[in-house]
């Protein structure tokens, strides 16, 4: 089954997201984005692919995509979210 990532980032960084990410500027605000990424998923869910929603820091992001001079995109948000979801399987666990 393919697993697909759908990225998302919080209320809080929806606004300053704006600023970087062109296609926001569609929505009329987090609620509307927020639909529309919840129907990215449905859809990809729908169509067998085992999806899911995944919250991403922007700081973060942004990061990531001036270290690989990518456009800041939707599309480039559900890389950034798959890159995450490799980083964190890779991280070894604490001995704690």
């Amino acid at each position: 089954m393919n697993n697909v990532l759908v990225g998302i980032v919080s209320a809080v960084d929806f606004v300053r997201a704006r600023a970087w990410i062109a296609e926001l500027s569609n929505y009329a605000d987090y609620d509307d984005w927020l639909d529309s990424r919840y129907g990215r998923f449905m859809g990809l869910s729908l169509s067998g692919a085992e999806a899911r929603l995944e919250t991403v820091a922007l700081d973060d992001f942004l990061d990531w995509c001036a270290a690989r001079r990518v456009r800041p995109s939707e599309a480039s948000l559900d890389a950034y979210a798959e890159h995450s979801r490799r980083s964190d399987r890779r991280k070894p666990l604490s001995a704690a």
